[in-house]
């Protein structure tokens, strides 16, 4: 009882620690909340000062050294401190109690360590303090510090020495530094790009500045990267089951209907959820959808498939059976809940029986269960990404079964069944799944060649059955305009990104072009200077140049004409080879939210939560829509999701703010991937190469939206489980 208390303690305190070292720092360093630096300093004094604190409860001779040698080494920075302050203004200045405390807590995590653990020679030992005056030089001009005090410097510098120390002395593999320094690199130019994308949509000049940071940024990532790799690969037999763990996984296992369970204890979780957010999150596009359904136009340019889903819960249960639309949003957003809880369940189920480490298990729930991002998700009833992300899900978790017992899952023809509604849902319910799956399917061939004519006959029957919905089934529904009739985009739509590219390109290059290539460009737009199109064109935002090219369309008509398509095609292509940093600028302005982290919604872009709440998000409807307002069954829950998305509060938060964050979430990914190549897991890749070819998908959105990356989120603890599986598990 006594080391469960101190455990408990020790832990307790260590937050504590963490928690204030994190807050006294945002006091000082601008978007510091929103940074993944401070996700990682926070799980590092966490880490560290909980070690440190057993170290501190073992009474040894040696704590009263330690303990002198702590107040000594505090004296002497705190004396540096005042000397750089008096050398910047000419006289003596105090510091505040809470760096003191802040360089207390630093020294500690120091001093109180094993040493013995983290012995480095005297040229590692040099070595690593260059790299550290590097690093935090770096990661100061990132933050534009608003204050003329810079005693955070030596804070930070502090944690960045302990995290080089360890990971010199602790990782001598060679394949994870190198895989580590493949992340480094992406990280550090997703900072460097990012920042001025951010805040000019161009590129920075290089500089020495821009130098250091990269260079700064590149070790810094490398080293965090490196012991997260050493962590989940070989630190990872540390995270096993207690004893009292597996008694309770045992008994679970045996329960008759284990998933029923699991399930049931989702939904419950997500009852006040689904109160606070009653009758449902009627955003985005469905109120127009909703309207144009009932006025017999179908052609909106969305799935057809998502339409059927609120035309039939919406307007046949709701309006007709019920006549209340609001009932109606209501049923089909508990249909959705009730989805995601026996998907999750059944999840959870498998998990817990292939016996995963419990702080994955726990994970998992959490990320699935107590996450507001997956709240309000299910929570919309523009259901074309809700349900899209669901049916995601059960295919990986197929996935799974499948790499590990094959013979089980083609066995069971129910699985297959239920198989073959998810693949449909997530082919009909997002424009982009059919160049996943075509991309897709030689892979998971390879995973299962052992039953690839079995797979062959799935895809056969899905098809048959999804040109029969796509084709007669979607031609023959009521429209105004037939050719605008489909149900899935064709495979040549990129989203507005083809627009997108044209248009930055003209606007921060154009004075470049050579006489044929505005010739060419002429024959797809109206002349004009890269000026006057600077006002069609927003860097973050496609579909702004797609309205204007709609609006071309009236006025010059001529434009249209002929082989248009290959005449754009062909303007795309030279614009791509003949400007090249014009077109990346622009695809990076675009996708900015995909890789950097660094960023505050709403920006210049719009919100990517800005689908939480409909009735406030644009005011008064400038298009024919209906209202749907939130019943307030439990105000106090509802306005803080709404504060937390919408108004986009969670950037206040430092750590906080990275579990909201796209950019973040993608970053997770690459790491995952990175420990599956260093695990030489190939078979674990394929089922990965799932989820990133939907990431790289979404390049081509119009926009960073939230829900466009919903279905990543949802399997994130899915690729992470790909770590702790291998085939012969049962």
């Amino acid at each position: 009882m006594k080391s469960r208390t101190s455990k408990m303690l020790s832990l307790i305190l260590a937050i504590l620690a963490a928690i204030f070292v994190t807050m006294w720092l945002d006091l000082f360093l601008n978007n510091y909340s929103i940074s993944p630096f401070s996700t990682i300093y926070f799980l590092e004094i966490a880490v560290g000062f909980t070690l440190a604190i057993k170290q501190l409860m073992r009474p040894t001779s040696q704590l009263l050294l330690r303990g002198g040698i702590l107040l000594l080494v505090t004296i002497i920075e705190s004396l540096i401190v005042l000397l750089v302050g008096y050398l910047q203004l000419g006289t003596f200045t105090g510091f505040s109690w809470q760096f003191v405390c802040g360089l207390l807590l630093i020294n500690t995590l120091f001093v109180f360590s094993n040493w013995h653990q983290y012995s480095l020679n005297l040229w590692q030992f040099f070595l690593a303090v260059l790299i550290v005056v590097w690093e935090t030089l770096a990661i100061g001009w990132n933050f534009d510090v608003a204050s003329t005090e810079w005693n955070w410097l030596i804070i930070i510098g502090g944690l960045n020495l302990l995290i080089t120390i360890i990971a010199f002395a602790h990782i001598s593999n060679s394949q994870s530094w190198k895989l580590a320094t493949v992340a480094g690199v992406l990280f550090a130019l997703a900072l460097v790009l990012g920042k001025p994308l951010y805040e000019t949509y161009k590129f920075p000049r290089l500089n020495s500045e821009v130098l250091i940071k990269l260079g700064g940024f590149i070790f810094f990532w490398t080293i965090v990267v490196a012991l997260i790799l050493d962590f989940l690969i070989t630190k990872h037999p540390r995270i096993t089951q207690t004893s009292g763990y597996v008694k309770i996984q045992n008994w679970f296992n045996n329960l008759p209907h284990p998933w029923l369970l699991s399930s049931s204890i989702s939904f419950i979780i997500f009852i006040p959820a689904i109160i606070a957010l009653a009758p449902g999150i009627w955003s985005y596009d469905t109120p127009f959808q909703y309207f144009s359904m009932t006025h017999g136009e179908w052609s909106i340019g969305q799935p057809i498939a998502s339409m059927f889903i609120v035309y039939i819960f919406v307007h046949l249960i709701g309006s007709q059976l019920l006549h209340s639309l609001s009932l109606g949003i209501f049923l089909l957003i508990i249909v959705q809940f009730l989805l995601a809880a026996l998907i999750f369940g059944y999840g959870l189920q498998l998990l817990n029986r292939w016996h995963l480490p419990w702080p994955i298990q726990l994970l998992t729930w959490g990320w699935w269960s107590l996450h507001i991002t997956n709240w309000t998700s299910l929570a919309q009833v523009n259901t074309k990404d809700t349900w899209s992300a669901l049916a995601a899900t059960l295919i990986m978790i197929f996935l799974l079964e499948m790499w590990l017992d094959q013979d089980r899952f083609f066995h069971s023809y129910g699985k297959l069944f239920i198989l073959v509604l998810a693949i449909l849902i997530f082919l009909t319910f997002r424009n982009s799944s059919r160049l996943v799956l075509l991309l897709f399917i030689p892979l998971w061939l390879i995973l299962c060649w052992k039953y690839w004519k079995k797979l062959i006959a799935l895809f056969a029957v899905i098809g048959v059955i999804f040109v029969v919905f796509n084709g007669p089934v979607v031609q023959h529904l009521p429209s105004k305009n037939a050719n605008a009739t489909t149900g899935v985009r064709s495979l040549s739509s990129t989203g507005g990104l083809k627009t997108q590219i044209i248009f930055g390109s003209y606007v921060s290059a154009g004075q470049h072009f050579s006489a044929a290539d505005k010739s060419l460009l002429w024959t797809i737009l109206p002349k004009g200077t890269p000026k006057q199109y600077q006002r069609f064109y927003s860097p973050q935002f496609a579909d702004q140049a797609n309205l204007v090219w709609q609006q071309f369309y009236k006025f010059y008509p001529y434009i249209h004409r002929g082989n248009f398509q290959q005449r754009r095609s062909q303007m795309l292509k030279r614009i791509i080879i003949h400007y090249p940093q014009a077109t990346l600028q622009a695809i990076l302005n675009l996708n900015l939210g995909w890789y950097y982290p660094q960023s505050t919604y709403p920006s210049r872009s719009g919100n990517i939560y800005n689908e939480v709440i409909n009735e406030t998000k644009n005011g008064p409807m400038t298009k024919p829509g209906v209202i749907i307002n939130n019943w307030q069954w439990w105000p106090g829950l509802y306005q803080m999701v709404y504060d937390l998305e919408q108004s986009g509060n969670y950037s206040q938060y430092p750590v906080i703010a990275s579990f909201f964050d796209p950019a973040c979430w993608s970053w997770i990914l690459l790491i995952i991937l990175l420990a599956l190549i260093s695990q030489k897991s190939w078979s674990a890749l394929l089922i990965a190469a799932f989820a990133m070819l939907q990431w790289l998908c979404l390049w081509a959105a119009p926009v960073v939206l939230a829900r466009y990356i919903y279905p990543i989120f949802l399997l994130l603890p899915l690729l992470l489980a790909l770590i702790y599986l291998r085939p012969h598990t049962k």
